[in-house]
C-alpha cells in the first residue's frame, strides 16, 4: 500500500467515524416535533436587517417580519442601509412610517457594522438579524423564543435554514446542502458546540454584547467568529429547528465559488485566530471535537480531490502512451453486470458506507425540516457537489495563506 492510498483510508475512517459519532448523538437525543404550545411570555424583540444593493429582495423581507405572528407591540424593526449604491433606500423608506419600523442609513462600513449601529440604538431583550435576502416564516420567532425560554442560560438561538424555491440544478443541489446542514446543526446543538451564527434571523439575549462586545470584521464571516467568541467566554447556543427561515442562494456557479470561498476561508483564518481552542477541553465539544474534525474533513476533502484526480490523469496517460506505443485503436470496454468482478476491497467499503450514511443524514434532515426535493437533486448533490466543493475550498486555502481578503461578492 503507497503512503498516498494509506491517506486515503485515514480520512475515509475519519469520515466515518465522524458520521457515525454524530448518528448516535442524534439518536441520543432525536429532536422533538414542533409543539402547538406558546411561549408564557413574549420578550421585546428588535430585528436588525442589514443591507447593501439589496433592493430587489429587501421589501420581501420585511414584509415577512411583518406577517410574524408575534404582538406586534413586542417586535420592532430596524433597517439598515450600509452605504447601497442602488435603490436599497428608496425601498427601505417606503416602510419608514410603518411604527414598527425605523429606517436607519449609514456610510458604507461593512456588514459587521450596520449590525453593530443598529444594536446600539435598540432596546429590547432580544436583538436578531436577518439579511436581507431572506425569508422568515410566520411562527418563527415564537419558536425561538420557547427556546430562550426553556434554558435562562441560553444567550443564543440559531434557526433552521432553507433554500427559498429552488429551481435551477445548482439551487436543487444547494437545496439538499441546507437540509443537510439542518440535520448536522441539530446534533452540534445536542453537543452544546454550534459553530456559526448565520445572518438569517438568529436572535441574541442583549446581554451577551455587554459579555463579549459587538460584532468584528472577523474576515468576512462576523457569524462565524462570534460563535467562536460565545464559546471562548462558556456562553451557550441552542438551534430551533421548528424555526424555518428561507433564504435565497447563489443562482450561478461563480456566484456560489465565491460564497462559499469567503464561508471556507473563513473557517480557516478564525481558527487561526482561535487555535487555542483546539484540543481544549476547557471549550468542551466544540474545541475536542467540532473544530479539528471540521479542519481534518476540510484537509480529506483537498487531499481526496487530488488523489482522484491524479489517478484519473495517469489512467488516461497510461492508456494514450499504450496506444502510441503499440499503435492498436483504443476500444470502449463492453459492459456487463457480473457479480464477481464487484470492487469487495475495505477502501470502496469505506466509500459506499460513507456515502450511505451521508444519503440517511440528507433524508432525516428532510423529514426534520419537512423540505420537498425529489431524487433528482439527491443525485445532483452526489454527483455535482463533489466535484465543485474542492474549487472553493483550494482558493479558501490560498487565499488563507496569503492572508488575502475574501470578497464578499
Amino acid at each position: 500500500m503507497t503512503a498516498g492510498t494509506a491517506a486515503v483510508y485515514v480520512f475515509l475512517f475519519l469520515a466515518l467515524y465522524f458520521e457515525v459519532f454524530l448518528l448516535i448523538s442524534f439518536f441520543e437525543r432525536r429532536p422533538s416535533d414542533k409543539s402547538s404550545a406558546r411561549p408564557k411570555r413574549y420578550p421585546t424583540v428588535s430585528v436588525i436587517v442589514p443591507c447593501w444593493n439589496e433592493e430587489d429582495t429587501l421589501e420581501a423581507t420585511v414584509h415577512s417580519l411583518l406577517a410574524l405572528d408575534y404582538p406586534k407591540e413586542k417586535l420592532s424593526i430596524i433597517v439598515v442601509d450600509d452605504g447601497s449604491t442602488d435603490g436599497t433606500l428608496g425601498v427601505a423608506n417606503r416602510f419608514a412610517g410603518h411604527p414598527q419600523v425605523r429606517v436607519l442609513s449609514k456610510e458604507n462600513g461593512g456588514k459587521y457594522t450596520a449590525l453593530n449601529f443598529g444594536i446600539e440604538r435598540s432596546e429590547s431583550e432580544l436583538v436578531g438579524c436577518l439579511d436581507a435576502d431572506s425569508l422568515v416564516a410566520p411562527d418563527a420567532l415564537a419558536e425561538v423564543v420557547k427556546k430562550f425560554e426553556e434554558d435562562p442560560s441560553t444567550m443564543a438561538v440559531v434557526p433552521a435554514m432553507k433554500v427559498n424555491s429552488p429551481r435551477s440544478l445548482l439551487e436543487l443541489m444547494q437545496a439538499v446542502e441546507y437540509t443537510l446542514g439542518i440535520f448536522f446543526k441539530k446534533i452540534f446543538d445536542n453537543l452544546s458546540a454550534i459553530s456559526v451564527l448565520p445572518g438569517p434571523f438568529s436572535l441574541y439575549r442583549r446581554d451577551m454584547f455587554a459579555i463579549v462586545g459587538p460584532f468584528r470584521h472577523a474576515h468576512n464571516t462576523e457569524d462565524m467568529e462570534m460563535a467562536f467568541r460565545m464559546h471562548a467566554h462558556g456562553l451557550s447556543i441552542q438551534n430551533a429547528h421548528t424555526a424555518i427561515v428561507y433564504t435565497n442562494v447563489p443562482r450561478t456557479l461563480a456566484g456560489l465559488i465565491k460564497q462559499r470561498t469567503r464561508w471556507s476561508q473563513g473557517f480557516l483564518l478564525n481558527s487561526r485566530d482561535y487555535q487555542h481552542m483546539y484540543f481544549n477541553s476547557r471549550f468542551g465539544n466544540f474545541g475536542l471535537l467540532v473544530l479539528p474534525f471540521g479542519l481534518a474533513m476540510f484537509v480529506g476533502a483537498m487531499y481526496m480531490f487530488c488523489y482522484i484526480l491524479f489517478n484519473i490523469v495517469s489512467t488516461v496517460a497510461n492508456r494514450l502512451l499504450t496506444l502510441w506505443l503499440v499503435k492498436v485503436p483504443l476500444q470502449a470496454p463492453s459492459i456487463h453486470l457480473d457479480w464477481f468482478y464487484i470492487n469487495t476491497s475495505v477502501l470502496m467499503f469505506l466509500a459506499v458506507v460513507t456515502l450511505a450514511m451521508t444519503l440517511a443524514a440528507v433524508l432525516m434532515g428532510r423529514r426534520m425540516a419537512g423540505a420537498d426535493f425529489g431524487a433528482g437533486s439527491l443525485v445532483s448533490y452526489f454527483t455535482i457537489y463533489g466535484f465543485i466543493a474542492p474549487l472553493w475550498l483550494a482558493r479558501a486555502a490560498w487565499g488563507a495563506l496569503r492572508s488575502k481578503e475574501s470578497a464578499w461578492r
